[in-house]
């Protein structure tokens, strides 16, 4: 064969290219459906689908063996053995899912994202298998661009559960960022139970590759890069590195322009550090109802703060030490009023701590207004807000929802009652609340949820819905088992006592968790047993250490319910109080004297001249102390140390060790 033969073939085959190239037409291209797959075929498909998602998988399975593979195109296999692999993969058998997942593979390759889904299922398999490398390995083929969202989710959760397994800390951290991208907000993105994980990885890099991860995952705007770019600038400012944090935080503002939730993170730091910097750390801002329905809970609140004044004022002055100012401002009993006092506070007197809050609707929103500018409030009440919207700057005095619901999913209640849990709680704020930070906790837990329900608080009878928490109220669901008994009964020649209902309770919990208030308990509880529903662990909250519940805990049966850690340093405080003012302290003056206390413990902790120095200290402590308990810093928020207590015809000690037994608080609540 000459070389000019060769040469005028080569031309030709160039030509012929030229001419395909120039006209529109192209070879076949990956992922066009009409060319990969025929519409007969995709019918089929479709229809065994449905028959696998109606639960008849053998019979779905069979319908693709028979289909003859010759006669199908190279991505129509691949589709049939993909699908063959999940049925298999669906039953646990995961040997046959491997080996139709391999054979899918040698034809899906004109499919990008066929190929990607089967190496997606492929290293799944291995991953059931314990096979770790094999799976990263094939997962790490496939290119989670071409996946859908809900199988991008499941390509990054997978790739982060076995890079903590083979120790690629890299690679951990960047799946969790990858898998966390969707989230658009910050309140979903901070409930996810991976964050704090996210979180603990990112901060255990050096500044370098800290910097480097955000680099590399700036893509698309992530609001997980975003918001760990925006603590980074903030951890660097607070550390003193202060023109760092400035040009990082400028870097988030240019990359992640038009994010809302971003822009007013950095706005919001800016906005503080330019207006709010000037702090006196001598004085102390107190928001009390002083007017009003509720002045009677203010000036206890007041004689409590005042017991610890005069505690502090009876101890030896450090030389230098000015003494404490105590600005006391009158909310009203409103949320708005009590918001717009912390503000004067601040504007005016400069307070290096706000203690406020008596009542839940008042401690939202002063808090709301502290956090604005940075000030650490103490609350007298809880804070009804998402864990979330939290921070290391409030302190809840009573423990918080987290801090109940900690000790709540604890390893001794859960070892001690089971991992089957339920919830009936009111349909307020603070409900929402507690059945918000439930769900969280039972998520991170592993707990199964047997019942959420929710009842009217203004109601007096709750016995609905604890009938629907038993699967009593909707009798067509079980109508079979309903007309058996019914018939049974019938036949009964004596009947000792009037029958409340014929089916019985189906209890799908080990325990139960109800956040009701006295009045509502005592409803509630008998309730259970009114519809046949016995010896139920039912747990309450702090409130349930009352005197109507012990009055009437005879009835009840055993219960239980976290409350506070009381020990000597209380039964001391009382004894001074009674000294001092000639009546006995309750729960409101032990709050109120603890919250001071622990003001003024902060802010003799460290000299300080600014805000900046007075976050990063609290930011540093591990512990606070007051009458009532300890709080602990866990998860970037203040949490207090609960006990778990039984409650047994009027006697109460710890739930599950032995315990000297303990009387009821005269009161619980203001």
């Amino acid at each position: 064969m000459s070389l000019n033969y060769f040469v005028r073939k080569v031309l030709a085959v160039i030509f012929l290219l030229f001419v395909v190239g120039c006209s529109g037409i192209s070879m076949i291209k990956s992922g066009s459906r009409s060319d990969l797959y025929r519409e007969d075929f995709l019918k089929k498909i479709t229809s065994i689908k449905t028959q696998y998602k109606q639960g008849h998988s053998s019979s779905a399975l069979q319908v693709l063996k028979q289909m003859p593979e010759e006669t199908l195109l190279p991505a129509e296999r691949a589709l049939r053995r993909n699908l063959m692999g999940v049925i298999h993969f669906s039953e646990s058998n995961f040997e046959q899912a491997i080996f139709n997942f391999d054979l899918g593979l040698t034809t899906s390759r004109l499919d990008p994202s066929l190929t990607s889904q089967i190496q997606l299922n492929l290293a799944s398999s291995y991953y059931k298998l314990g096979f770790m490398d094999k799976s990263y390995a094939v997962l790490s083929q496939g290119d989670p661009k071409v996946l859908k969202e809900a199988e991008k989710k499941t390509f990054y959760k997978l790739k982060y559960k076995l890079s903590k397994e083979l120790g690629k800390d890299q690679e951990e951290l960047s799946s969790l960022i990858m898998f966390l991208s969707d989230k658009k907000s910050l309140s979903d993105l901070k409930s996810e139970p991976l964050f704090e994980k996210l979180i603990s990885s990112f901060f255990s890099l050096n500044k370098r590759e800290k910097i480097s991860v955000l680099e590399n995952h700036v893509e698309g705007q992530p609001l997980s890069v975003g918001y760990l770019a925006y603590l980074e600038a903030e951890k660097l400012y607070y550390k003193g590195e202060k023109e760092e944090a400035t040009e990082l935080l400028e870097w988030v503002e240019k990359k992640f322009a038009g994010n809302s939730e971003v822009d007013s993170l950095v706005k919001g730091f800016f906005f503080r550090l330019e207006n709010y910097a000037k702090i006196d750390p001598t004085s102390i801002g107190v928001v009390l109802p002083m007017s009003g329905s509720k002045q009677g809970f203010g000036k206890r609140a007041m004689l409590g703060i005042d017991h610890a004044l005069r505690n502090q004022m009876a101890r030896p002055t450090v030389e230098g030490q000015s003494p404490y100012q105590i600005h006391l401002k009158d909310s009203g009993g409103s949320g708005a009023v009590g918001s717009y006092r912390v503000k004067e506070l601040i504007d005016k007197h400069h307070v290096a701590v706000i203690i406020g809050g008596l009542f839940p609707q008042e401690a939202v929103r002063e808090y709301q207004e502290a956090k604005k500018y940075g000030v650490f409030f103490i609350s007298l009440s809880q804070v009804y807000l998402p864990k979330e919207e939290k921070d290391h700057l409030l302190l809840e005095i009573p423990g918080s929802v987290e801090s109940h619901l900690k000790e709540i999913f604890s390893t001794d209640v859960i070892t001690n009652f089971g991992k089957r849990a339920a919830i009936l709680y009111p349909s307020t704020s603070r409900g929402k609340a507690y059945v918000n930070e439930f769900w969280r906790r039972a998520k991170l837990g592993n707990v199964e949820l047997g019942g959420v329900i929710s009842y009217d608080k203004k109601k007096s009878d709750y016995r609905e819905p604890v009938k629907n928490l038993l699967g009593l109220k909707f009798k067509r669901e079980r109508q079979e088992e309903l007309d058996l008994i019914t018939e049974i009964h019938s036949l009964e020649k004596k009947k000792s006592s009037r029958r409340i209902q014929t089916l019985k309770p189906q209890v799908d919990f080990d325990w139960i968790f109800v956040p009701s208030l006295p009045r509502e308990t005592l409803q509630i509880v008998p309730s259970f047993t009114y519809f046949d529903a016995f010896r139920l662990n039912i747990i309450g909250g702090p409130s349930w250490r009352s005197k109507a519940i012990f009055d009437e805990s005879y009835k009840l049966g055993s219960l239980f319910f976290v409350g506070d850690k009381v020990g000597e340093a209380a039964d001391q405080f009382s004894q001074n109080f009674i000294n001092r003012y000639g009546q006995k302290p309750r729960i409101i003056e032990m709050r109120s004297n603890d919250a001071l206390g622990i003001a003024i413990s902060v802010l003799q902790a460290t000299p300080f001249q600014s805000r900046d120095e007075l976050d990063i200290h609290i930011r540093g402590r591990e512990l606070l102390s007051g009458v009532t308990g300890e709080w602990k810093m866990n998860e970037g928020v203040w949490i207090k140390d609960m006990a778990f207590l039984k409650l047994h015809r009027g006697k109460v000690a710890n739930a599950f060790v032995k315990a000297e037994v303990s009387s009821p608080s005269s009161e619980t609540s203001p």
